[in-house]
């Protein structure tokens, strides 16, 4: 790849590990796109630390010691390779944590000081447009885009830039700057500003404790009103929030409750409603799916409940639905 001729529109990137180590990157697939589509690709294996692997790593993505024992390790592709792409346009990755902090690890134990850098993730892009997870399989589906080698660094990361577009395109812009600057809930990240994770697929005594919200009990909030639309699309309808809303889970909660919402603080076969906000992928897993999630499309998967999982997007558009003329008796 020549990264000389013409600046990229943005690179999607996509790294397989060794181990649970986030220095034990052993191979890494980079896509560039220009004017709208992939014009570069570029894969190498890389030989982890040690050319050390951990089975179960094997497994997901089927890379062995055998198959990088004579591969060139993470300083030899990035001075060779790769480095030249960083800096010069913004990175995409889907679930960028893990990437970004396999990057900023692997350069720190190599030495190397690589230049600041945008980067945005296919995660937080596709979160008011795909419904339902926001794995890349299921957004790469959810799109009509191809993945038949998942966990092939290439091709997770020329489906990582695919669904970038495809966000781009329903909102109808062509170019990721407008994209980012015309859409509120995008957030772009200063890749020196990551505080790298170091591990994954860590033991329950080295997770951080989970972020905790005010602790608010259902039957604490009133309805401002006695008087309600029962045409509305949430009055009588069991609502349950997860996540971080723009707004305080008190005041959702209140706003749920004043147009006739039943708040729950627990997901049930008898639930109607889930709303989703920002999860943090590092409490809740790679999945982005907090326990409640997990819960909600496990009941609609057995056929026990008909939990219609929204984001917050959504809640608000039913909150503020026109509320039709109360008929009297």
């Amino acid at each position: 790849m020549d990264r000389y001729h013409d600046t990229p529109d943005f690179i999607a990137i996509d790294f397989e590990t060794a181990t649970r180590s986030m220095a034990s990157a052993c191979s890494v697939g980079i896509a560039v796109v220009r004017d709208g589509q992939i014009s570069d690709r570029y894969y190498s294996l890389i030989q982890p630390p040690g050319n050390e692997y951990d089975p179960r790593n094997c497994e997901i993505h089927g890379i062995t010691p055998d198959d990088t024992k004579n591969a060139p390790t993470f300083r030899e592709v990035w001075r060779r390779d790769i480095g030249g792409w960083f800096g010069i346009c913004p990175v995409v990755a889907h679930n960028a944590k893990f990437d970004m902090s396999v990057l900023a690890v692997c350069c720190a134990l190599y030495g190397i000081e690589p230049v600041n850098f945008k980067y945005l993730d296919t995660m937080n892009l596709s979160k008011w447009i795909v419904d339902g997870p926001k794995s890349l399989a299921h957004c790469a589906e959810w799109f009509g885009i191809p993945l038949e080698d998942h966990h092939n660094a290439l091709a997770d990361a020329e489906a990582c830039a695919e669904i970038a577009l495809a966000c781009m395109k329903s909102a109808g812009e062509t170019q990721l700057a407008d994209f980012c600057f015309y859409t509120s809930h995008i957030l772009v990240h200063n890749f020196l500003e990551l505080d790298p994770i170091e591990n994954f697929q860590r033991s329950h005594e080295e997770r951080p404790k989970r972020r905790h919200f005010e602790n608010i009990s259902p039957k604490d909030i009133c309805p401002c009103t006695n008087t309600f639309d029962e045409n509305h699309p949430l009055y009588g309808k069991k609502i349950v929030f997860t996540g971080e809303l723009s707004i305080d889970r008190r005041s959702a909660m209140q706003l749920a409750a004043d147009v006739g919402a039943i708040v729950k603080s627990a997901v049930s076969g008898k639930t109607n409603y889930l709303v989703v906000g920002t999860q943090d992928v590092d409490l809740v897993g790679a999945d982005g799916h907090s326990t409640k999630e997990e819960k909600a499309y496990a009941l609609n998967e057995a056929g026990k409940a008909n939990i219609q999982i929204i984001t917050e997007s959504d809640f608000w558009t039913l909150v503020n639905a026109e509320r039709k003329e109360l008929t009297t008796v």
